[in-house]
């Protein structure tokens, strides 16, 4: 028998590795907690008025089936608005609870992606699930609560890696007891546990595709994860472990063809006739290989984040634009050349990096080119692992070196780098507090951005700051003049500054440019802005006949158009009060009583209580007792 310090020998060593990763998991944990606590006291900002606050489908039961049967979401993401669905019965209109839920998944994330590296055999797998915890890039994905989509499609697409790569230990551990002709209950029981890990792969595929279908690029990196974990046998690869993988992941290819052409359909619907400018076709190319270098050099060195990055250019490509994508051809090539000389790490890296960002990058047309932009931090969350786990191999490669200097070197170099991350993370959390902070942020570091002057206009409209809602309506009116609701804005503050004739002329605007497209000629967005041209044409008339003893002839002309507006605003939506209520009253004014009364009582029927209503239409009914 053996003595018990021989036992204990046996058994501390496992107890020390345990208590090694409780304190490594810890570590993340902490790291990542700590550095989106700003998050925590933020608001809704951006999309989450659209997607949240403002979403009706988040209301009933009802709301939840159609989440599923896309009949009204801009995007076909059921299980993301699933479970903002959840978190508006939880939260209601608290955004702490979505914060802190975004939170826990990008910590679940940090350490799935530790864990994913970890079965690759990747050195440094711990380093780059922490970097991946606190990026300052990743900051967009997490303190925005509309981003879970990028979050809960990160968390399902990493379970679908782990439950493909526990595919193939699967099928190993089978061949290797086939080989030795073991008991038939053994093998079977082998076979049922390499199916069910390859069927809960492919769920949680689908379930990353139906958070956000931008995970399209998986099935891609799982055959080239299945070719680094071939590293051994790479130069004796049989014709027969390719046709393997290949078959193994057609499902998967299917299912990512079938939601992405679903997604480019709901895309198309939402965008409709608005003109999204994404180049020729030479010029997406050039573009995508710009955009590539632009999201490398922005995971190592992440300085002057924003949310709307300045322009790019979409005319035709001149030749030094070529130059990124000769290079990244280069490098490539190079790469895959050499792999077998040391550079097989970095071509797995480097390619499940640009297979990543191929959804992104601008070569089909999508609403995110709209603000004129190809890039944002969002959209390369998925990108930055290979890249991530590529550098903390190279770190865990210089510490291994056993050198005493060396290891300090290494040490002090990443802690600096952690330390600076998390700081500049938390501080870019802080900007993610309000629409305020967002968006004088992004002016302040991109001036041209028409999104941030819209957003601005708009709550400047609110606080009833009218001169600076003008100015930042009307710098977006020339950043983007194309799209009318811009100039209804505009419209709306020059009439609160009683600058009457100049926000009659942004209402035509709007106007012209929403007939101009079958799509947008006829729906509820055109009522108001014809309700609103209606009310300016009033009150200019009214200003008009104010001193005159008989109503002047160009105030009977303003008049007659402004009737002719409130009756065709209300022939596109006719379940609005305040339009009858208007309507009604200018009725009244001009002594045409009989169709008055009709809008008046329309107006009642919707609202009992409003008082202009009600006293307008008592005045009537007693004139006529």
């Amino acid at each position: 028998m053996k003595s018990r310090s021989d036992r204990h020998a046996r058994i501390a060593p496992a107890k020390f590795t345990i208590w090694q990763e409780a304190a490594l998991i810890a570590a993340i944990v902490i790291a990542v907690a700590v550095v989106y606590l700003p998050a925590l006291r933020g608001d809704f900002v951006w999309d989450d008025f659209l997607l949240i606050t403002g979403n009706p489908l988040l209301q009933n039961f009802s709301g939840l089936l159609e989440i599923w049967s896309g009949g009204r979401t801009p995007d076909y993401f059921p299980v993301t608005n699933t479970v903002f669905w959840i978190e508006h019965h939880l939260f209601d209109a608290n955004a702490t609870g979505y914060h802190a839920v975004n939170i826990l998944v990008q910590i679940a994330n940090a350490l799935l992606v530790w864990r994913l590296l970890k079965r690759l055999n990747i050195p440094g797998a711990w380093l780059a699930g922490l970097i991946f915890g606190i990026h300052p890039v990743h900051v967009a994905s997490v303190a925005w609560i509309s981003e879970l989509k990028n979050l809960l499609a990160m968390f399902f697409a990493l379970f679908s890696v782990l439950c493909f790569l526990e595919l193939d230990e699967k099928r190993k551990s089978l061949a290797a007891v086939s080989d030795r002709r073991t008991n038939i209950s053994a093998l079977r029981e082998r076979r049922y546990s390499s199916a069910t890990a390859y069927a809960a792969s492919l769920i949680f595929f689908a379930l990353a595709l139906l958070s956000k279908t931008q995970v399209v690029f998986l099935p891609f990196v799982l055959l080239l994860c299945a070719w680094w974990r071939d590293k051994k046998t790479a130069g004796t690869k049989t014709t027969q472990d390719l046709r393997r993988d290949v078959i193994r992941s057609w499902p998967f290819f299917l299912l990512a063809i079938v939601l992405g052409l679903v997604t480019l359909w709901f895309q198309n619907r939402g965008i409709g006739e608005e003109e999204i400018i994404i180049g020729s076709l030479p010029r997406r190319f050039a573009n995508a290989a710009m955009a590539i270098w632009w999201y490398g050099v922005h995971l190592f060195a992440p300085v002057r984040l924003m949310a709307i990055y300045p322009n790019w250019r979409f005319d035709s490509p001149r030749f030094l634009e070529w130059l990124p994508l000769i290079a990244l051809i280069g490098v490539l090539a190079g790469l895959w050349h050499w792999r077998n000389r040391g550079t097989r790490g970095a071509f797995f890296a480097v390619a499940c990096f640009v297979v990543a960002l191929l959804p992104s990058l601008g070569l089909v047309r999508m609403a995110y080119v709209r603000s004129g932009t190809l890039v944002a931090d969002h959209l390369q969350y998925f990108a930055d692992v290979p890249l991530l786990a590529l550098f903390s191999a190279g770190i865990a490669y210089a510490w291994n070196q056993r050198q005493r200097a060396t290891r300090i070197a290494t040490a002090t170099i990443v802690t600096l780098l952690v330390a600076a991350m998390g700081t500049y993370a938390f501080a870019r959390a802080e900007v993610y507090r309000n629409e305020e902070a967002l968006w004088q942020d992004n002016l302040s570091k991109n001036p041209d951005a028409w999104q941030a002057h819209i957003m601005m206009a708009q709550r400047r409209f609110k606080q009833e700051r009218y001169a600076e809602a003008a100015y930042h309506a009307g710098r977006s009116a020339e950043l983007k003049p194309e799209l009318a609701d811009i100039h209804n804005q505009l419209g709306l503050a020059y009439c609160r500054l009683e600058r009457f004739e100049e926000g009659i002329t942004e209402y035509r605007k709007a106007l012209q440019l929403k007939q101009a497209k079958p799509a947008t000629a006829k729906n509820a967005g055109v009522a108001k802005i014809r309700a609103n041209l209606a009310n300016a044409l009033a009150i200019t008339a009214n200003h008009l006949s104010e001193s005159a003893p008989t109503i002047p002839e160009e105030a009977m002309r303003r008049y007659d158009e402004a009737i002719r507006q409130y009756e065709e605003a209300l022939d596109l939506d006719p379940q609005q009060p305040v339009i009858h209520r208007n309507l009604g009253l200018l009725l009244a004014q001009l002594g045409r009583y009989d169709e008055a009364i009709p809008h008046l009582r329309a107006t009642l029927q919707m609202v009992p209580n409003e008082p202009a209503a009600r006293e307008t239409l008592n005045a009537i009914e007693a004139t006529r007792r």
